[in-house]
C-alpha cells in the first residue's frame, strides 16, 4: 500500500507541480538523451544551420554530435517512459521501489516494525516527494542504492538459499547507480566495500563466491559508462561535465570549480553550512527549535538510546560519507527540492530515525508522547513545508504546460514554430518536444532570432507550415509565411 501510495503521489506531483515535463537544465539533458536512446542512437546530429536557434543548456554539441551532459544510467531508464509518452512514470515507479526497498532493508536488518515505520516516514519526506515528480536522476539512484543495500545484507548471510541471486542483484544495482550518479555511488558503496573486505579477510571461503558474483555484476553494468564516454566524447575516461563547463569536476584547487583559485575548503564549508541545515528541514519537514531541526531528534535517538546496536551506526556511514564526498564538489545542491546532492542519504536516515522512535516507544510515557506528537509533526510538514513548495513549484513550472497544451490544441502538422524567448526556459518549455533528430519532428521549434536567421532555418527544413509563438501576446500562436 505504501509503495502504491508513493507512486500515486509522485504522479500527482509530476503533473500538478512540474507539468509532467522537463524543467531544470539537468532534466532537459536527461530527457534529450533518453530521446536519443529511444531512436536507437547514442548521439544525435547537430542542426544543419544555426545551432544557437535550438539551444538548450547541458545538451552538448561535440564535433557536430549532440548528447546530454550526464552519465547514461538515468536516460537509459527514462527511455522507456519516452517510448510510451509518459516520462514521469519512471521516477514514480522508482519512488515505489525505494519505499518498498526501505521496508525490506529495515525488516531484514531489524524487524518488520522498523521497516514499516521507516518506509512510512520516507514516503512523506518532503525532499523525496518533490524529487519523485521531477525528471532528475536522484529518485532512480535512491531506488538503486536502497535495493543494493538490501540485497547486500541478504547476500552476506551464509545460510541464505538464494545467496548468489542476491549477490547479483546487489552488484547490478550499485553498478547502475555508478552509471547514473558515479560520485554518489562511490560514497554510498564505500562502507559496504569495507564490510566486504572484512568478510573476505575473516572468512574467505564462506564469502568469496557471493562477493565475486557481486563484483562481476557491478563491473558488467559500470562498464557502460566508459563505453558511453568513448562513443560520445571519444575517450573512456572523458568527463562529459567538463565539455560544458571546463571547471565542472570534483576536487580542490585551480581547474576544479569557478574562479582562478578553483574550489577551496572555505567554499566547501560555505556550501555545507547552507545545505546541511536544509537537510534537517527536508528530511521529514518538521519544525526547528532554537536552530535545531526536530527531524534530527529521532536519528539521534536511534544512535544513542538503548539498547545500542552497531547496525545503527553502520547505517550512518553512507550518509556521512555522501555528505563528506560532496564537500569536494564546487556546486551546492540546494533548490526547491532541498539539498538534493544529499538525497541518496535519506533511506539510511529514515531507518535510523525509525529505530529511534521504536526504541523510545518501548518506554510507556515516551510512547504516549510519540503517539500524540507524530501526527502533529506530519500535519506541520504537509502544511508548512510541503504545501508551500508545491505552490511555489506550480507557480514556477506547471504554468509552462499551458504552452504545450495551446500548441496541442492547434493540431499543427509538419510545422515550424519560431518561439519568441527572452530566456532559454521560454523556448525549452516547447522545444523539449522536438525529436532528437530534428527532421523527424512533426512540429519543430526554433528560437525566433529575426527574419534572416528564420529564413535560413526554413530553407534547411523546407516544406513546413510556418508559425510564430509569443506568449506575451493576446493571441500567442499566429501563422506566418511559408518559405
Amino acid at each position: 500500500m505504501l509503495s502504491a501510495a508513493s507512486f500515486l503521489l509522485a504522479a500527482a506531483v509530476a503533473w500538478g507541480v512540474f507539468g509532467a515535463m522537463p524543467q531544470l537544465e539537468d532534466e532537459h539533458a536527461n530527457y534529450f538523451q533518453a530521446k536519443v536512446f529511444a531512436s536507437l542512437r547514442v548521439t544525435a546530429d547537430a542542426p544543419r544551420v544555426s545551432p544557437e536557434a535550438f539551444f538548450i543548456p547541458f545538451i552538448i554539441n561535440h564535433n557536430d554530435r549532440l548528447f546530454g551532459k550526464y552519465p547514461p544510467g538515468y536516460p537509459l531508464l527514462l527511455t522507456w517512459g519516452v517510448l510510451i509518452g509518459q516520462p514521469w512514470i519512471i521516477n514514480a515507479l522508482a519512488a515505489a521501489m525505494t519505499v518498498f526497498g526501505v521496508y525490506l532493508l529495515g525488516r531484514d536488518l531489524f524487524n518488520e516494525d522498523v521497516g514499516l515505520l521507516a518506509a512510512s516516514l520516507g514516503a512523506i519526506s518532503p525532499m523525496f516527494v518533490l524529487l519523485n515528480g521531477s525528471l532528475l536522476a536522484h529518485t532512480t539512484t535512491l531506488a538503486e542504492v536502497t535495493i543494493f543495500a538490501w540485497a547486500f545484507v541478504r547476500a552476506r548471510r551464509a545460510a541464505e538459499r538464494r545467496r548468489l541471486i542476491f549477490a547479483a542483484l546487489a552488484g547490478l544495482s550499485i553498478g547502475w547507480a555508478a552509471i547514473t550518479r558515479p560520485w554518489t555511488a562511490a560514497a554510498i558503496g564505500a562502507p559496504f566495500a569495507l564490510i566486504a573486505l572484512r568478510d573476505l579477510f575473516d572468512h574467505p571461503r564462506v564469502h568469496i563466491r557471493a562477493y565475486a558474483v557481486m563484483l562481476i555484476g557491478t563491473v558488467l553494468i559500470a562498464s557502460i559508462l566508459p563505453l558511453y564516454n568513448t562513443l560520445t566524447a571519444g575517450s573512456p575516461t572523458a568527463n562529459t561535465y567538463r565539455l560544458w563547463w571546463p571547471y565542472d569536476s570534483v576536487g580542490f584547487g585551480p581547474g576544479n570549480g569557478r574562479g582562478d583559485e578553483g574550489h577551496t575548503w572555505d567554499k566547501a564549508q560555505l556550501n555545507f553550512n547552507l545545505d546541511f541545515p536544509e537537510l534537517g528541514v527536508m528530511l521529514f519537514g518538521w519544525p526547528g527549535v532554537a536552530g535545531f531541526a526536530l527531524s534530527w531528534l529521532p536519528v539521534l535517538l536511534g544512535l544513542g538510546w538503548p539498547p545500542h546496536d552497531k547496525r545503527d551506526w553502520l547505517l550512518m556511514m553512507p550518509p556521512v560519507l555522501l555528505i563528506a564526498a560532496h564537500l569536494a564538489y564546487w556546486a551546492r545542491g540546494g533548490s526547491l527540492y532541498g539539498p538534493r546532492y544529499y538525497a541518496e542519504a535519506m533511506p539510511f536516515l529514515w531507518l535510523v530515525a525509525a529505530r529511534g522512535l521504536i526504541k523510545l516507544s518501548a518506554v510507556k510515557w515516551p510512547r504516549r508522547l510519540i503517539f500524540a506528537a507524530l501526527p502533529l509533526l506530519i500535519v506541520y510538514s504537509v502544511v508548512f513545508t510541503i504545501e508551500p513548495r508545491f505552490l511555489e513549484g506550480a507557480d514556477r513550472y506547471a504554468r509552462l504546460r499551458v504552452d504545450v497544451n495551446r500548441i496541442a490544441a492547434a493540431r499543427l502538422k509538419h510545422a515550424l514554430v519560431f518561439v519568441r524567448a527572452n530566456y532559454w526556459i521560454d523556448y525549452a518549455s516547447l522545444a523539449w518536444q522536438n525529436a532528437a533528430m530534428l527532421d523527424a519532428s512533426n512540429v519543430l521549434y526554433a528560437y525566433d532570432y529575426g527574419s534572416l536567421n528564420n529564413q535560413a532555418i526554413q530553407q534547411a527544413y523546407p516544406g513546413r507550415r510556418v508559425y510564430y509563438y509569443d506568449r506575451t501576446q493576446s493571441v500567442p500562436l499566429v501563422a506566418g509565411r511559408d518559405q
